[in-house]
Order: C-alpha cells, then structure tokens, then sequence
C-alpha cells in the first residue's frame, strides 16, 4: 500500500479560496527567448509546463517589468505595461494551470538599477538622490557615474497604479497570483533598505515608512485584483553583506508587510554585491538550504505564511522544514531546472532518482552569456519544446557505449529509455569516471550524488549490459555486433613537458593530487588558475595546505561559467589562498616555482608543486572503435577537453540519434 515518505511536503495549502496542492513552488528564473516585440515564444512556455508536469504547486514566471520605459534593466523581458501582452500571456498561464499547478507571474521595476532605461535616454529614479559608484559588472556597471534623482511621490503613487494594473492584465491572462520581487536591490527593496533610503518624508526613516511603498503595492492589487488573488511576496530577509542590514531590518519589514500579501517569500541579498551574490543564489560552497534560518525567524513574527528560498533538493530536508514549523512554503529555482520532475519524484517514493542541483550555475551563466538556459545535469533544460514532441526512434538497435564517465552514463540512459539494448564498457572497477577523484572534496557533494544516482540508475536498468574492470578493444567490442558505438573514453592531464624541472620528485598532476592529498606538502603551489586548478587550490586550503595559485591571467578561468568564477574568486578571499596572477612559470627547482612577470622573476617557495594546465583527449584511443559498428559517435572530452554540461548534452543527443534510419 502507498504511503508517503513526505506529508508536509505535500500537505494542501489554503490561500484566500484556493487550495494549492503541495508546498513546493518554482521560484522565477526568468526566461529571455522572447520575439523582438517581447511577446512569449513556444520555448518560454514548455520551459515553465515542464515545472507544471514536474508537480509544483505554484510556477513563478520570471521577471515581468511593470514600466517598460521607466524600470528596465535586462531588455530581454516581458512586459506588462500595456493590453497587448495578455493575449500572449494567456497561453503562457494555460501551459502552467492545465497541469494543475497555479500560475504566476514576478512584477518587477529595477529603480535605480534600470540601466537600459537610463541608456535609452529615459528617467530613472533612486528612491534617495544618489550617485551611482560601483565595481560591479551587474546592473550598475552601466549606471557607473550616473546621478539619480529622489522618485517624486506623484511618480511613486504612478508606479503603485502600475504594479495594481500589470496584475491585472495577467489576472485578465490566467494568472491566479503575482510574485511581487521586493528584494534582491530592485526598486521595492531600494525602499525598504536604510541603505538606499536616506528620505526624510512618509517614504523614508522608520520601517513603517520605508515600507509603505510596498504595503500599498499589495494593497492596490488586492483592491483592483480582488481579495482572492494572490500575492507572494519577495523581500531580502537580510542583505547578507558586511554593509547592508541584517536579520532585524527584515523581521521589521515583514511585520508591516504581514496581511497585506498572501506569502512573504523570505530570500536574501543584493545583486550588485559579490559578496551578497552568491548567497542570494547559492553556490556550491554553501550548504543546503542555507538562507532557511532567515526565512525561519521571520515566522516567529508574523502570521502570513512563510516562504524559503535558496539551495534546496533535496526532499528530506524540506520535509523536515515543514515538519518543524520553521517556514509554510518551499521554493526552489534551479533545483527544479536540474530536474523539473523533482515533485513527482518525491511523491512517488522515487527521491533517489531525484538529480539534485550541483549548484555550479550553468544554468544562470549561460542565460547571461547566451540568453539560454542549459543544465550541466539535465540536457532537456532549454530544450523543453523539442523533448514535448519528441519521437522514439525508427529502429531498435544494439548499442556499445565505451566508458562509464559522466558522458557514457547519460548516453547508456538516454539510449536504453529509447528502447537500445546496451552495453557499457568501463576499465575502472565502478562507474563515473575521472570526476570520482573529487568524490571526498566537500563542497561537490552534490556532484559526487549525482555520479552515484546516475550510476545507479544504469546498473539497475534491464536494457544496459555493464561491464566494469574491462579494457575495451576493438576486437571486443565487434565481437558484441553492435549497430552503434559511443565513445566516451574522457582525456588525460596534459603534462607540461616545456617546463624545465617539470618531473621533479615534489612536482605532482591535479589528478593524482585530488586523491593524494596525505602526499601534499604543507605549502603548495597550483600552476594553472582554470577551473581545476582553482577548485583544487580550495580543496587543499580547507586540508589545512597553504596554497599559492600561480596563473598567467588576471584571474581565475572558468571558461563561460563566469559566475562561478566570482564565487571562486569569493572563496579565495575568504580562505586566504595566494595568488600570483599575470604570472606565469618559467622553471621548477625543488624549492617551488619560479614565476616571471613585470616586475621580474621570483621563487615562489614550495613544498609541493601541483600542475594543471588543461586535458589530453584520448582521440587516438576512441579512434580506434571508428568501424566496429555503422553509427559511430564521439562525446565529451575524448573530442575535445568539456565541461559536464557539454559532455551530457553531446551524450543526450548522440544517444536519441541512434535509430533514425
């Protein structure tokens, strides 16, 4: 008999006269594959059904500005203020309510952060005459040197007309409830933060002052909307930097926002400080459901259900959440772009197949680089539309995968729910390839879930054939008599023989390192601040190694992942790790590292030299199974040196062209 593992979790939850069915909302990720004229595409709404189909009780479409002329920073999203964007809208909300989910829509006005308004030569308003000094690249990086104006109260009162009136186009457009975002720097918040709210009048001083922007806001909509239309309301609980407020000021601004909204959705941070960044969105050196705490004192306050924001995946933690009292509501962004089915998982007793985020922010680097999303773990991200009409293959076939990394247990999968019979050859005594070596590195833990949940699910799957501590030969894999063969046989470190000393007895790759680290000397210098180098330099400094991060750029190199790299970067300063950057290496001695850069050569002293300075792909090596079979592909880093996310999404793909013809 079925018996839920998770109660709370899914217990119903009453808001005005509606009765959501579970605790879990997809929180905004705004999407930015819009038409020119900023009108939803296809893409835009498979991408928010799959989280519909996937089981939240609530999906939040991300980032809708209220003032197209006076509050926009990114250019690429929705738009509110007019008629003409609720015909479009309604197929968007129809995408979400017809799988039983509630559909509903982030307001939004960037304030004094609106730098594609301030490009185009329209007012931006700060809520207090401000001047505009920033090291950031985010928002203000464009607003750099800028003075701002105090926003006149007859704009203030506009503004509260156009948030009441953006709710009710998307009321008109199927949408039950409005994500008000009052946090993260954005207009609301600039009100609500002492920080950037220096007025002297009814809009400024006291928290009740600060925060009557807001309380009007949802007062408004409630009036125009109906006091059955829902509010969640996103506010900073803390700016969680070492110059914003702290934990009172937002247990203050909830008490005046408490029955005025409908949820108060407790997030935290600033965009525009790096500091605050990478907590307001997790990285992957945080742990688990890290802002909870904040969430979790603003209930003690207030009688509005409470919402908490930030790293969650994993359905026992948030289970236990709600068991405990601490917060009402759940809501996860990235958690449900790794696995949008997350939900029904968890629901159906089906939580170690859940694949928990890795919090590497693929996703978000890549919306901004490209204006996609994509998931190193989930290669259906972005490519919702395409899998919803997806087709099976023509032909049946016998498929030989040649290693079991990352690569070659997502194409195994891919293949085998296809209905390919599979065999996977793999040289090491277990699954998950080069990637096992970070497997006792603390902050890829959720990386390490991943290899052993995806590595479970091809042993258990009645259509793959695994064949571990086995050397893959031609003659083998021909013997087998397979239609395809994917070789996914990974790279080797690359060695830097031009380096006079380079096989020096106190000179070690990054590989070898990882699963060393009792052989590492006490000080220790990494050449080669890429990712690995930088990841492993963090790894060795919480060993207690003092490490040097010696790199002939600037900074750290994490490729398009440049939000990562910030976090990085962040770790770096907080663990005190050495960096000589603009410095490259010109020889090895056995006391360390001879570096040169504009000021001259200098010995970086060392016990422990460690390289890493990029990947060899074993090209020759998956070359030679070129003819066992009529199909033949290559994947991941045996083509070139790839990140997880490339390996899987040439994994998905080679894997669903199989069959075809």
């Amino acid at each position: 008999m079925y018996e839920c593992q998770y109660p709370n979790l899914f217990k119903p939850l009453k808001l005005g006269n509606t009765i959501l069915r579970n605790r879990i909302f997809a929180a905004p990720t705004g999407y930015c594959d819009l038409t020119v004229e900023n009108i939803a595409t296809e893409p835009l709404m498979a991408y928010y059904e799959s989280k519909a189909r996937g089981g939240c009780a609530v999906v939040h479409v991300g980032e809708a500005y209220i003032d197209s002329v006076h509050g926009v920073d990114i250019p690429k999203y929705l738009k509110l203020d007019s008629d003409d964007c609720v015909s479009h809208l309604a197929t968007v909300a129809d995408a979400i309510n017809k799988h039983g989910a509630i559909a509903s829509i982030e307001l939004m006005h960037a304030g004094m952060f609106a730098s594609q308004s301030y490009i185009e030569g329209h007012q931006v308003w700060a809520p207090s005459d401000t001047v505009i000094k920033t090291d950031s690249d985010k928002a203000s990086a464009r607003l750099n040197g800028a003075f701002l104006p105090e926003m006149p109260e007859e704009e203030i009162l506009n503004t509260i007309e156009l948030y009441a009136q953006a709710a009710k186009r998307v009321q008109l457009a199927g949408f039950k409830m409005v994500l008000l975002h009052g946090g993260h720097g954005w207009l609301l918040h600039q009100f609500m933060s002492p920080l950037t709210n220096h007025r002297t009048d009814k809009w400024g001083g006291s928290a009740e002052n600060r925060c009557r922007f807001a309380v009007m806001v949802c007062d408004r909509i409630k009036e125009v909307c109906g006091k059955n239309f829902m509010i969640d309301f996103r506010m900073s609980a803390s700016e969680v930097n070492s110059v914003g407020y702290g934990i009172e000021n937002g247990i203050e601004c909830a008490k005046q926002l408490d029955g005025h909204c409908d949820i108060i959705h407790c997030s935290v941070g600033n965009h525009e400080v790096i500091e605050s960044f990478v907590v307001m969105h997790p990285s992957m050196f945080l742990e688990d459901g890290v802002n909870m705490k904040f969430a979790a004192e603003v209930k003690k306050y207030v009688k509005t259900p409470v919402a908490a924001v930030g790293s969650f995946s994993d359905p026992a933690m948030m289970e236990k959440a709600l068991a405990d009292g601490l917060v009402d509501v759940i809501e996860i962004g990235r958690g449900v772009i790794a696995d949008p089915d997350l939900p029904n998982k968890a629901r159906m007793g089906k939580a170690d197949e859940i694949n928990q985020c890795l919090r590497c922010y693929t996703c978000f680097s890549q919306l901004i680089t490209t204006g996609q999303y994509g998931c190193a773990i989930n290669p259906t991200t972005g490519r919702e539309l395409e899998c919803k009409y997806d087709t099976p293959p023509v032909h049946k076939r016998n498929v030989v995968v040649v290693g079991g990394g990352i690569g070659g247990m997502e194409a195994a999968l891919i293949a085998a729910e296809r209905g390919h019979k599979v065999t996977v050859i793999e040289k090491a005594g277990r699954l998950g390839g080069v990637l096992l070596i970070e497997e006792d590195v603390s902050f890829k833990a959720k990386l390490k879930l991943y290899i052993e949940t995806q590595a479970r699910k091809v042993m258990k799957n009645e259509n793959i054939t695994v064949m571990l501590s086995t050397e893959a030969t031609p003659e083998l894999v021909s013997s087998l008599d397979p239609d395809a063969v994917i070789a996914a046989l990974g790279s080797r470190p690359a060695v830097p023989t031009y380096l006079p000393g380079y096989d020096k007895a106190n000179v070690m790759p990054a590989e070898y390192a990882y699963t060393h680290v009792n052989e590492v000397g006490n000080k220790v210098v990494v050449i080669g601040g890429g990712l690995v180098g930088a990841e492993l330099a963090l790894h060795l400094a919480s060993c207690g190694k003092q490490v040097t991060i010696m790199h002939r750029h600037e900074q750290v190199k994490c490729g398009a992942n440049g939000l990562h790299g910030q976090a990085i970067s962040e770790q770096i300063r907080i663990h005190k790790v050495g960096t000589a950057f603009n410095t490259s290496p010109v020889g090895i001695t056995d006391d360390g590292v001879i570096g040169k850069n504009a000021e001259g050569e200098k010995l970086y002293e060392a016990d422990t030299v460690i390289y890493a300075v990029g990947q060899r792909p074993l090209a020759d090596e998956a070359e030679q199974f070129r003819f066992c079979a009529p199909e033949f592909y290559t994947i991941g880093d045996c083509v070139t040196p790839a990140t997880i996310y490339q390996a899987t999404s040439q994994a998905f793909y080679a894997a669903r062209d199989i069959g075809r013809l």
